[in-house]
C-alpha cells in the first residue's frame, strides 16, 4: 500500500471507530433492551425529548443515523400520542430528507410537522418548517436551474423572520437570515446578502440563541468577501472564525465546509503547503459525513490544490476517485430502475391472474344459473305428477331446498363479487403506483435536462401523469372502484398545481362550485386531465400581473347531464389562440370530444371555458340549453 492509498484509507478507519461510538452512545440513550424489545418505541416522552436533541446534532454530522433515528422517534411519538414529539420528529424528518435530496418527502412530513404546530399554537415551530422550506426551495432551485423556486425559497424565509421577530425567537431569526443571504448571494444581489449576514451576527452576538448558527455565518461572510469583494485576508479571518464556532457546536458539515473555503482560499494566495493540508481535513470529514455531493466537492478542491501544488500523481488518484464516485451514483440509479421494471413485471403477471379470476368466475356463474333452472325444472314436474296432499308435501320440501340453494348460491356470488372488488381495488393501487413511478421518472428527467423548454415539457407531462393517478388513487380508497367521488378528487387536484407552482392559499381565492357527487372512471379521467390543462395554464399566463389572482370551477350534473366551467381573473388569451394549434388546446378539444362533449373557449374577460356533455334522454335546462346553443 502506497503513502496515497495509506492517507485514504486513516480517515475511512476512523470513521467506523467514530460511527461504532455513535451507535453505543445511541444504545446507552435509548436505554436497555433485549429480545423483541429493541424494536419497541421509548417508553415515556422524556427519553423522546432527550433523543430529539440528538437528532438535532446527527443532522450535521452522520445523514443516515439522523434518518434513522427520525423515524424511529415519529413511530414512538406517534405509539404515546405525543404531539409535541411528533411534530418535533417530522421537522427532523423532513431535514435529513432534505438533506439526502428527497425533496417531495421533505415537503410533505414539513406540510405535517406545520399542521402540528399550529394544533399546538406553536409559532416558533412553524417558523422552522417556513427555514426549511426555504433551504429546500433553494436546493431544488440550484438542481434544476430554476428562478422561481429560488424565490419561492425567499418568500418562505421572509414569513419565518416575520414569525421570528412577532416571538422574538432568535435561533429562528438567524436561520432565517441565513436562507436570506444565500439566496440573494445566488440571485446576484451581494448588497442585500450582506444585509442579512451582518443582521445575523449582530442577533448571535447579542442574544446567544440555542443552537447557534455563528459558524455558519462567518463562513457565508467570508464567502462573499472571497467571492465578490476578492478580499482574501479578511475572508481567512472569517473562515477561521467559522471554523472554530463549528468545532464548539461538533458540526462535522460546518467544518468540512471551512476547511474546503480556507484550502480554497490559500491556493489563490499561492501558499500551496496549508492549502493541501486544509483539503486533505475537508476530504477526511466529507468521508465520515457519507454525502456524496459534499464528498464530490472536497474531491475536487483537493485535486484543484494537489494539481496547482506539483503532486499530480496524488492529483490524479483523487480524480479517478471522484470519477469512481460518480459511476457508483450511476451504478446505483441504474440498479433502481431494474427494480422499477421488476416491479411493472409483477403487476403485469398480477393483471393476467386477475383476469384468469373473472373469467373462471363467469363460468361458474353459469353454472350455478343452470343448476337453478333445472331444480325450476324438476320442482314443476313434481307438482303436475303429484296429487293433492302428497303433491303439496312434495312440492314444500322441495321449495325448502330450492331456497337453501338458492341462499347459498347468494353466498357464493357474494364472496366473488366481494372477492373482484378486492382485486380490483388491488389493481388501481398497482396502477397508481406505476404512474408514481412514471412521475418520479419524469421529475428525474426534468432536472437532467438544459433546455428549459423541454424541462417544462416534461414537468407538464409530469402533472398530466399525476392527474390520471389521483382518480386511482380515489378508486382504491373507497368501496365503489366504479366510479369516482369527483369533489375530494379535484380537491386534492388543484392544491397540488397550487402547491407545484408556488401559489400561497392566503393570497388566492379559489372558487369551487362542486354539485356532483360521483362520476364514473371513463369521464372522471378525461375531466381531471382537462381541468389539469386549464387551471395549469392559468396558473403559468394568467397572474402575472394580478394582484389577486382568482380561479373559479364549477361542475354540476343538470338533467343528467355534465357542466363543466373553468374562469379565472387574468388578461384572458391572446387572439387567434383558437387557431394556434397548441398541445394543451389540442388535448383539451380531443378530451371534450372522447366523452362526447362540446366546448366553448372565451374571454369574460379573463379567460373562460365551458364543456357541456348531455346525459341519454336528458333535457337540459334552459340555461344549460343557451350555452349548448351557443358551443
Amino acid at each position: 500500500m502506497n503513502w496515497t492509498d495509506k492517507r485514504r484509507a486513516l480517515p475511512r478507519r476512523m470513521g467506523l471507530l467514530l460511527e461504532l461510538l455513535l451507535g453505543l452512545l445511541l444504545g446507552l440513550l435509548a436505554g436497555p433492551r433485549t429480545g423483541r424489545a429493541a424494536s419497541s418505541p421509548p417508553l415515556d416522552t422524556a427519553t423522546v425529548r432527550r433523543q430529539l436533541v440528538l437528532v438535532r446534532g446527527l443532522l450535521s454530522r452522520s445523514k443516515d443515523s439522523a434518518l434513522v433515528l427520525s423515524r424511529q422517534l415519529l413511530r414512538a411519538s406517534q405509539h404515546l400520542r405525543f404531539p409535541y414529539g411528533m411534530a418535533q420528529s417530522s421537522l427532523m424528518l423532513a431535514t435529513a430528507l432534505r438533506n439526502a435530496g428527497e425533496f417531495d418527502s421533505s415537503f410533505y412530513y414539513g406540510r405535517r410537522a406545520q399542521a402540528l404546530f399550529e394544533a399546538q399554537h406553536r409559532p416558533e415551530g412553524v417558523a422552522w418548517v417556513y427555514c426549511l422550506n426555504a433551504q429546500t426551495y433553494k436546493r431544488m432551485g440550484d438542481a434544476q436551474g430554476v428562478a422561481v423556486l429560488s424565490r419561492k425559497g425567499l418568500e418562505q424565509a421572509r414569513a419565518a423572520l416575520v414569525l421570528g421577530r412577532r416571538g422574538p425567537y432568535p435561533a429562528a431569526m438567524v436561520s432565517a437570515l441565513i436562507s436570506q443571504g444565500i439566496i440573494y448571494r445566488d440571485l446576484k444581489q451581494p448588497d442585500s446578502a450582506r444585509a442579512c449576514y451582518e443582521e445575523g451576527m449582530r442577533i448571535e452576538l447579542r442574544d446567544r440563541p440555542v443552537p447557534s448558527a455563528l459558524g455558519v455565518l462567518y463562513a457565508n461572510y467570508g464567502q462573499l468577501l472571497s467571492e465578490n469583494d476578492h478580499n482574501l485576508p479578511a475572508a481567512i479571518g472569517y473562515f477561521r472564525r467559522a471554523l472554530a464556532q463549528h468545532r464548539v457546536v461538533r458540526s462535522r458539515n460546518g467544518q468540512e465546509h471551512a476547511y474546503r473555503q480556507l484550502s480554497w482560499a490559500y491556493r489563490q494566495q499561492g501558499r500551496f503547503a496549508q492549502a493541501v493540508a486544509l483539503a486533505d481535513s475537508s476530504l477526511a470529514l466529507a468521508r465520515l459525513i457519507g454525502d456524496p455531493h459534499r464528498l464530490t466537492n472536497s474531491l475536487e478542491t483537493a485535486y484543484t490544490v494537489y494539481r496547482d501544488a506539483g503532486r499530480y500523481r496524488d492529483a490524479l488518484a483523487l480524480m479517478d476517485e471522484r470519477r469512481q464516485l460518480d459511476n457508483d451514483i450511476y451504478r446505483l440509479e441504474k440498479t433502481q430502475a431494474v427494480a422499477r421494471i421488476e416491479a411493472a413485471y409483477r403487476l403485469e403477471k398480477q393483471q393476467a391472474r386477475i383476469g384468469a379470476l373473472a373469467l373462471a368466475n363467469d363460468r361458474k356463474q353459469s353454472l350455478l344459473l343452470g343448476s337453478a333452472l333445472g331444480l325450476l325444472v324438476l320442482a314443476g314436474l313434481l307438482g303436475f305428477g303429484a296429487w293433492q296432499y302428497r303433491a303439496q308435501r312434495r312440492a314444500n320440501a322441495l321449495l325448502r331446498a330450492t331456497n337453501l340453494t338458492i341462499v347459498d348460491n347468494n353466498h357464493r356470488i357474494e364472496e366473488q363479487a366481494a372477492r373482484l372488488r378486492l382485486l380490483l381495488r388491488e389493481l388501481h393501487h398497482r396502477v397508481k403506483n406505476n404512474l408514481a413511478i412514471v412521475s418520479s421518472l419524469l421529475n428525474l428527467q426534468s432536472g437532467s435536462l438544459t433546455d428549459p423548454v423541454a424541462a417544462r415539457a416534461v414537468r407538464e407531462g409530469r402533472q398530466r401523469v399525476e392527474a390520471m393517478g389521483l382518480v386511482h388513487q380515489c378508486l382504491y380508497q373507497t368501496e365503489d372502484v366504479v366510479s369516482v367521488d369527483i369533489q375530494p378528487y379535484l380537491t386534492a387536484l388543484v392544491d397540488n398545481l397550487l402547491s407545484a407552482y408556488g401559489f400561497d392559499d392566503d393570497r388566492f381565492d379559489l372558487v369551487l362550485e362542486l354539485d356532483l357527487p360521483a362520476v364514473e372512471v371513463d369521464r372522471a379521467v378525461p375531466l381531471g386531465l382537462i381541468f389539469n390543462e386549464l387551471a395549469t395554464n392559468a396558473l403559468k399566463h394568467a397572474y402575472a400581473h394580478v394582484a389577486r389572482p382568482l380561479l373559479r370551477l364549477h361542475l354540476s350534473g343538470p338533467a343528467g347531464g355534465l357542466l363543466l366551467e373553468v374562469e379565472d381573473n387574468g388578461p384572458g388569451r391572446p387572439p387567434g389562440f383558437e387557431s394556434s394549434g397548441s398541445f394543451g388546446t389540442q388535448l383539451v378539444v380531443a378530451l371534450s370530444q372522447q366523452i362526447g362533449g362540446e366546448a366553448i373557449m372565451s374571454n369574460q374577460p379573463g379567460a373562460y371555458f365551458r364543456l357541456w356533455v348531455p346525459g341519454a334522454g336528458a333535457t337540459p335546462t334552459p340555461a344549460v340549453a343557451e350555452a349548448a346553443r351557443v358551443l
